[in-house]
């Protein structure tokens, strides 16, 4: 597995945490506050590395041309 592939796994993993986390929780409006934006920072961390790994790929791609 590449260096992309390990990061991408390991942020998806935070962010199903997150999403089992507060699934079956009853919040007050700071809980929820608090409960979007860690789930809003992790899908953020995770696009970032997915986009890291296509551009990643596509580099190597045009080097093999």
């Amino acid at each position: 597995m590449t260096q992309e592939a390990d990061e991408a796994a390991r942020a998806l993993r935070k962010l199903q945490e997150l999403t089992n986390k507060y699934s079956n929780l009853e919040m007050g409006a700071d809980e929820l506050k608090q409960s979007i934006s860690e789930r809003i920072n992790a899908t953020e961390e995770l696009k970032d590395i997915l986009a890291k790994a296509t551009q990643a790929k596509k580099d190597r791609e045009s080097k093999l041309q």
